[in-house]
């Protein structure tokens, strides 16, 4: 008799590491799913049981390999299905979370609606206790996406197809979760750390208003250094701050992190208790320096898309998310923008942990409308909610390159909208930089960002002084002029960043694909090292720069800038890389 396989479900780490609760259920795994078409009613199609003819495996996307389903085309909305018994949790409320799920997301639970969330980036949880059953349940989730540019949709294809431009995705990309809570918990944790003081200042968004007692203990190593008892004033939020002697500063060299304990009570009555952590580091801007704990830094950065080969939008493993950081430390890189996507928590999590700097990013929408100005101010503010604890996280980007605001110099109402999404941001965050519309028609933020590849007319430290000495000086070469920054605006005393540079092509050989590059492809290895060492060579003969990202870290289909190949592995040598992306010297600028 053979011996049936066990299946193992995937990512079964804690997926909110920010705010840990003992108590939960991992629903990744095997459900049961279709995809559906336009001619389909979704709430007609999922009471039909001859459409339940597939099995997928969450939290996999359904174009990915690690799906176990490789669909080929886009559909209008796909549909998930699986039964849980639920455990005994001394009847506390019941809530169901989705990590992301792209884009708009419908839950029913034993034949009930339960709420409906739009957004493909990030995280919303409902509440199934009022339709719950004492044993066996029945979830379906229903997600719907359009190809429309009107939504956020960052590198993801849709009504048309740029060269830049990846497969799209639909349904749940991250961690499917039960978790018990009372009516009152935590819902997310902001903080900040002043070096002159030596204090950190908290900001805990709790699930309603209460009078309820807050306890906060810190610890380094597991020893007890401080503790407050905060007192809320019938208000959902309450901001406290705490003394700490002699702290132990986060940096990537030393990413030092306390832990903390936070529990909720009221007449005596644990409500809520969540594990979490902090790194204790301030970020400033001081003239025209990046400042880290007081410390000049030159930004060594890299761009990365935050596409993994076989789960795509998706990692692997948690360990995929460890990988690509310690990769890009190799390489000598300090500093990773995240581009257009918002990538899992469990990724910035290793972040802190192994020591390097990121910059969030809003996925791009390409429309301008109303619809794209809701859905952005939506998932921004449930992004910045959700990282600002994250001490890794150095840097906010709403915009890149003028998506969806193309004509942010000619018409208000596009400049409005980024600048409004600026202030919004210092409103929930003003201990962070705010990078505004990064690579070009600056209006509003706290650094200088530039995106210049090749010129066979200029180098690049040329083009940069131009540009330097005069705001209004284009930075695309082909197309529509893009000014560096719009009329009106003065960043000239800014720090000054090349946010996007590089871009130099490479297939393995004997790889023939439709390729994309911004640069040369070189045919071999040594030229590519060659090609590189030219860029860097540029930026470190500029003494005004402050720091540079390269695309980019990995491959993605037809997008072939990466040091690395698609599968990790790469081009040359780490050590001759860290060698050439080092070479800018901070002491000599």
């Amino acid at each position: 008799m053979t011996e049936k396989k066990q299946f193992s479900y995937p990512r079964p780490e804690y997926p909110r590491p920010i705010l840990k609760r003992d108590q939960w259920l991992n629903l990744n795994g095997r459900w049961d799913f279709f995809a559906g078409n336009t001619n389909q009613d979704p709430l007609r199609a999922i009471v039909s049981e001859e459409n339940w003819t597939q099995n997928i495996v969450v939290p996999f996307a359904p174009n990915s390999q690690s799906s176990g389903v490789v669909l080929e085309d886009e559909p209008s909305f796909v549909a998930y299905r699986r039964e849980f018994d639920l455990p005994a949790w001394d009847e506390k409320q019941v809530f169901l979370n989705i990590g992301a799920s792209d884009y708009a997301t419908t839950v029913f639970i034993n034949g009930q609606n339960v709420g409906k969330h739009t957004g493909g980036y990030t995280p919303f949880s409902f509440c199934l206790t009022p339709y719950l059953k004492p044993q066996r349940n029945t979830l379906i989730i229903v997600v719907e996406d359009s190809d429309s540019w009107q939504q956020p949709r960052g590198k993801q294809a849709g009504t048309t197809r740029w060269p830049i431009d990846y497969d799209p995705i639909i349904g749940i990309w991250q961690t499917v979760w039960l978790e018990p809570k009372s009516d009152l918990y935590l819902n997310a944790i902001r903080n900040h750390f002043s070096l002159d003081s030596g204090t950190i200042f908290f900001t805990y968004q709790l699930s309603k208003p209460t009078t309820a007692e807050i306890s906060t203990v810190l610890r380094l190593d597991g020893k007890e250094i401080t503790r407050e008892l905060s007192v809320c004033d019938d208000r959902n939020e309450i901001r406290f701050k705490m003394q700490v002697p002699n702290p132990c500063l986060w940096s990537v060299k030393e990413p030092n992190l306390y832990e903390l304990e936070i529990t909720i009570s009221e007449n005596g009555e644990i409500l809520d208790r969540v594990e979490s952590y902090c790194g204790l580091r301030e970020i400033e801007i001081r003239e025209d320096r990046f400042l880290l704990n007081g410390e000049d830094v030159f930004l060594n950065g890299v761009l990365d898309q935050g596409y993994f080969p076989n789960g795509w939008y998706t990692a692997e493993d948690d360990q995929a998310f460890k990988l690509d950081i310690e990769l890009c430390k190799k390489m000598g890189f300090n500093f990773v923008r995240k581009h257009q996507k918002l990538e899992d928590p469990r990724y910035l999590f290793w972040a802190d942990r192994l020591g390097i700097l990121v910059w969030d990013e809003m996925p791009s929408g390409r429309i301008f409308s109303s619809e794209l100005i809701e859905s952005t101010n939506k998932q921004w503010i449930e992004l910045v909610m959700r990282d600002a604890g994250h001490p890794c996280v150095v840097g906010w980007v709403p915009f890149n390159e003028s998506w969806g605001i193309w004509h942010v110099g000619q018409r208000p109402q596009q400049r409005a909208f980024a600048d409004s999404i600026y202030h919004l941001t210092k409103a929930l965050d003003p201990s962070r930089p705010v990078i505004g519309n990064d690579g070009w028609e600056y209006s509003l933020g706290d650094l200088w960002t530039l995106h210049v590849y090749y010129d066979d007319k200029k180098t690049l430290s040329e083009k940069l002084k131009d540009i330097y000495s005069n705001p209004q000086t284009s930075v695309t070469e082909a197309g529509k002029p893009r000014p560096a920054a719009l009329p009106g605006s003065n960043p000239s005393q800014l720090p000054i960043l090349l946010t996007e540079c590089g871009g130099i092509g490479f297939l393995s050989p004997g790889n023939i694909i439709d390729a994309f590059a911004y640069g040369p492809i070189p045919k071999t290895e040594q030229e590519l090292e060659i090609a590189i060492l030219e860029v860097i060579s540029q930026i470190e003969r500029s003494n005004l720069l402050r720091g540079f990202v390269w695309t980019q870290l990995t491959d993605v289909q037809q997008e072939i800038n990466g040091l690395l190949y698609f599968d990790r592995k790469p081009k040359i040598a780490l050590e001759k890389i860290k060698k050439i992306m080092t070479r800018p010297n901070i002491e000599a600028r």
